[in-house]
């Protein structure tokens, strides 16, 4: 039980305010894990006939590619000095839609008929707005930077 709560610190600390490592550590294994995601729907859930279940994971890859890097990038972007003030909520934004956008579409896809899948069908859409809504953020962010406190170059 000791061991469990300290990992749950230590996995809660990398995502804390000052902290910005947990973001590309989470982005990278979204990365990573897509590349994993893409070749399963490829090559195992397409040649199975489940080609629902395939084109599921084919999204979930490309989402998950696409924002992971997004996320890693948004984190470089930061520790440059860009958003210095100000909270990382695109990050965490990202960081949770990431998970309930193609971590659903992987449980509908792998298990449509589960508890799991069941639970994650309806966060799919609350992951989409997170998603829209980490970008929505960095652009407010991005304009106040440059053209509200004047660190337009």
């Amino acid at each position: 039980m000791d061991c469990r709560l300290s990992l749950i610190r230590i996995v809660l600390s990398m995502f804390e305010y000052k902290r910005s490592h947990g973001f590309v550590i989470w982005g990278a294994f979204w990365v990573a894990i897509s590349v994993l995601i893409g070749a399963a729907g490829k090559h195992v859930l397409a040649a199975e006939e489940q080609l629902a279940g395939a084109e599921l994971l084919n999204i979930s890859s490309k989402y998950g590619m696409i924002m992971g890097l997004s996320l890693m990038v948004l984190t470089a972007m930061r520790w440059m000095g860009f958003w210095t003030k100000r909270p990382p909520w695109p990050e965490r934004f990202l960081s949770i839609g990431l998970f309930l956008f193609s971590g659903g579409l992987c449980a509908r896809a792998f298990v449509p008929e589960s508890f799991i899948s069941e639970l994650l069908s309806p966060c799919i859409p609350f992951g989409g707005v997170l998603l829209s809504a980490a970008f929505v953020v960095v652009a407010i962010q991005t304009i106040h930077v440059l053209f509200v406190s004047g660190r337009l170059d």
